[in-house]
């Protein structure tokens, strides 16, 4: 066999593995620089996604009333509600420090008026002046934001400085910060400890 032939034809396969190398290689660094989900846990396909993205609400001054972020927002055909990926709420008032709410999960309604949050949901508050520190837990929520108002009826689980409460079910008055326990509520109170103490 010519020497010419016989090394174009141990060439082609040389050549192809460097082509698939290249290609995907390529296919690789693009994939790191932009995520597209298209499927989810019922493994049902978006047909509109957003990765980091910020849904903002402003009330009548012009002020933002509240913001709901979530690492990515997907639509599916045939559903009226679009699910969030790691959902982050906050809730603006007008005295004191913001409401933080977080979660595993969530889904949100077309005119943002209604969240439902599932996983580990917390409403955090963090203590000012106007008012002290408090933490709610459960593992489902739904939220109005635009009416800073909260329900469940799941175990709720609510800690402040001096106090611990739980109870099955809950309304949640956001804002003036009432928060009402249905049924079994049980409460106990932590001792302030004085600096001899501690």
């Amino acid at each position: 066999m010519d020497k010419k032939l016989f090394a174009l034809l141990l060439s082609i396969p040389v050549i192809s593995i460097a082509i698939s190398w290249y290609v995907l290689t390529e296919t690789s660094l693009e994939s790191n620089q932009i995520i597209f989900p298209q499927q989810n846990n019922q493994k049902k396909i978006a047909d509109t996604f957003f990765n980091h993205a910020d849904i903002i609400n402003f009330g009548e001054t012009g002020l933002p009333k509240n913001k709901i972020i979530g690492d990515q927002i997907l639509h599916y055909p045939d559903e009226e509600d679009s699910e969030i990926i790691t959902p982050r709420i906050t809730l603006f008032r007008d005295r004191g420090l913001p409401v933080n709410i977080s979660a595993d999960h969530g889904w949100i309604n077309k005119d943002g008026t209604r969240v439902l949050l599932k996983g580990h949901t917390i409403i955090r508050r963090e203590k000012s002046q106007h008012n002290q520190f408090s933490q709610l837990e459960t593992p489902e929520l739904t939220i109005w934001p635009n009416k800073n108002f909260a329900e469940t009826d799941k175990a709720v689980k609510i800690t402040t400085d001096s106090t611990v409460a739980t109870g099955v079910g809950m309304k949640a008055y956001l804002d003036e910060e009432h928060y009402y326990l249905l049924n079994n509520v049980k409460g106990r109170h932590i001792p302030v400890r004085s600096p001899i103490d501690k």
